[in-house]
């Protein structure tokens, strides 16, 4: 058996390493933690009900709640889906291969973009970051085979292995349509082609980490002249109540360069990289040995065994394009009220000492404290699951003859005429972020709330038996976590509205930003199974990694005791027990703004007396951090 470190040596191996040990990831996972078994639990209740909800086993009048049990069972249809094969997708590719010329894409685009066909970019709706009681059409380029457009820098073998598997399945699947294999292979080119032209466009993950570098308006004018190729203004106009004066870009290059990246001459290549998103994106949906091939690149990527379990597959293809009202059910169902008040009494306090840290704040003027407390006072907690369904899911259905592929289909193409009919229209702040099943939380920015799902308020997490050092370090921390969101180096720039404004003193952002760079510094270069950490990347997490232990560190209070001390920082350790494969921990080193879990635990506890006296720390134990190192944001 392997021999744990001491605790003052590495806090999570000590604590979590007889678990890393022993646990072996499932040959469909490419990680498993803390909250693998409570996440397994809760899919295993929700296939359950769904299914006889199905059957009628189990009576509900909620129609959301009926499509989503319907949809599950389609889903989970093996013999149907198999005996279906290519067949529901073929119309899809047939409708892409008539569009011979751009003239031809150009007039069908209204079409393609209601019917959900790729296109060379994405969009999405969401709040104005300016006007956030006002809702935005937001524009993003077409995804890139490499998971960060910094890659295509660099010419080297993992890329080429990436670049292979991607046209291995690409191929594949093309032939599996009836393509043969030199039609097939041509088409493959055309697509890398326009994926190296495109990735030249795209900003890097760590650039898109920062929220300042999202707002950029357009004017619909110059959109037009942007997109022209396309038609993309006429296409978008004819899914939305009225033209828009602007829009936002989030990625401003790719739509300053859109006629260069799809014209008259390069068109075959989009065209043929549609056609193989569309059979990619589809597979899922289809037989089993084509949602296998169809999962073959994402496999190498994170290093999966085989393609997720079918059952697992079939709960998240419900879970879709009805996420919320399957939230709903759960957090009606097993999630009770006295933890629901207890949680929600336990935010409250939390909220109280992010006040006390803030106006015994050393550095902090008095016009910026007033508008930090101000947001903190406005700050909307959503607990548990929402009071009812948001508005669109009752909008949602399909008929109970349908294929999956069909209903699915349906679903999308719903969703979106749903969200486009939003543009200009009022944000409906009680929409949640988050379904109440899932094991998470987060906050958003533009409606200043924080979301804690029923999923994440119950063991490891969470237990209304637990002591309360334990369930400050189990949930408290993760709280604080959700909350500081409001003022890492992204949340700052929000004010209690939501809207993107300037409200610090320079003097006080020049201060802030010493801290930023410091926490940066702090995970900057670390290892993860060999992959260097991006400081850059990850800083708004880890700043909120740092000021949620230290608000839940202030409330446990300073006199306690070593034992509560003891609890607190266990309790934390465990609730981030992770194991993962090292193919996904190098992927997620270039595309994840969370540093991994392991760092999360020891670099954190570094910057608080809290830890030092819990376990004698002292020079000398490989988690000592000098004083003069350390950093506390707001406790200060």
């Amino acid at each position: 058996m392997t021999e744990l470190p001491r605790i003052q040596d590495n806090l999570y191996m000590a604590v979590n390493g007889a678990w890393q040990n022993k646990t072996v990831i499932p040959p469909d996972k490419a990680m498993v933690g803390a909250d693998s078994d409570l996440a397994d639990d809760i899919r295993a209740k929700l296939v359950r009900d769904l299914t006889a909800i199905a059957k009628g086993d189990k009576q509900t009048d909620a129609k959301p709640l009926q499509y989503a049990a319907k949809l599950y069972v389609k889903a989970a249809d093996k013999a149907a889906r198999d005996k279906a094969g290519i067949t529901p997708v073929l119309p899809r590719l047939q409708r892409l291969e008539s569009l011979q010329d751009l003239a031809a894409y150009r007039e069908a685009l209204p079409e393609l973009l209601a019917k959900g066909y790729p296109l060379p970019l994405d969009s999405f709706v969401s709040a104005d970051v300016h006007d956030p009681e006002t809702n935005q059409l937001q524009l993003l380029g077409f995804d890139t085979i490499l998971p960060d457009a910094e890659q295509y820098t660099e010419d080297n073998e993992e890329n080429d292995e990436k670049f292979a598997a991607w046209s291995e399945m690409a191929k594949e699947l093309l032939q599996a349509a009836g393509y043969d294999a030199a039609t097939a292979a041509s088409y493959v080119q055309d697509a890398l082609a326009f994926d190296r032209r495109n990735a030249a466009l795209q900003p890097s993950n760590e650039w898109l980490a920062v929220d300042k570098n999202w707002d950029n308006a357009l004017s619909w004018a110059d959109l037009a002249s942007d997109g022209r190729n396309i038609g993309l203004t006429k296409a978008l106009a004819s899914m939305m109540p009225a033209a828009p004066a602007t829009v936002n870009l989030i990625m401003p290059k790719v739509f300053a360069q859109l006629n260069d990246l799809v014209n008259e001459e390069n068109y075959h290549q989009w065209l043929h990289m549609a056609i193989i998103r569309e059979l990619i994106d589809d597979a899922g949906l289809l037989s089993d040995d084509l949602r296998i091939k169809g999962d073959a690149y994402d496999r190498l990527l994170y290093g999966r065994e085989v393609a997720l379990d079918w059952v697992k597959a079939a709960f998240y293809l419900a879970t879709r394009f009805l996420s919320d009202p399957i939230g709903l059910y759960y957090g009606q169902t097993y999630f009770g009220e006295a933890a629901k008040q207890d949680v929600t009494n336990m935010v409250k306090d939390i909220i109280a000492q992010y006040e006390v840290q803030l106006r015994n704040n050393t550095w902090l003027s008095d016009a910026t404290r007033e508008k930090a407390i101000a947001k903190l006072k406005t700050m909307k907690i959503k607990m548990g699951y929402p009071d009812d369904v948001f508005a669109m899911y009752n909008t949602l259905h399909f008929d109970d003859g349908d294929d999956l592929f069909t209903a699915e289909s349906k679903l999308a193409d719903q969703t979106l005429a749903f969200r486009m009919s939003q543009v200009g229209k009022p944000v409906d702040r009680s929409e949640w972020g988050m379904p109440g099943y899932l094991v998470n939380a987060c906050y958003e920015p533009t409606m200043n709330d924080i979301t804690f799902p029923a999923g994440i308020l119950q063991p490891p997490y969470y237990s209304l038996d637990w002591s309360r050092a334990a369930n400050l370090g189990g949930t408290g921390a993760t709280i604080g976590h959700e909350i500081s969101h409001s003022f890492d180096n992204n949340g700052a720039e929000y004010d209690a509205n939501g809207k993107m404004a300037n409200w610090w003193t320079d003097a006080d952002k020049a201060e802030f930003a010493k801290d930023v760079d410091a926490i940066a510094d702090q995970f900057d270069g670390r290892d993860s199974y060999g992959a260097k950490i991006n400081g850059r990347l990850t800083v708004s997490e880890n700043i909120a990694d740092n000021a949620g232990m230290a608000v839940a560190l202030d409330l446990l209070g300073k006199d306690a005791s070593k034992e509560e001390l003891h609890e607190f920082f266990e309790a934390y350790t465990k609730s981030w027990a992770t194991k993962m494969r090292p193919e996904m921990a190098q992927n997620r080193a270039t595309t994840d703004v969370h540093a991994p879990a392991e760092l999360r635990v020891n670099v954190p506890v570094l910057n608080f007396d809290a830890w030092y006296r819990a376990y004698d720390v002292k020079p000398g134990d490989g988690m000592y951090l000098a004083p003069d190192k350390r950093v506390n944001i707001w406790n200060k």
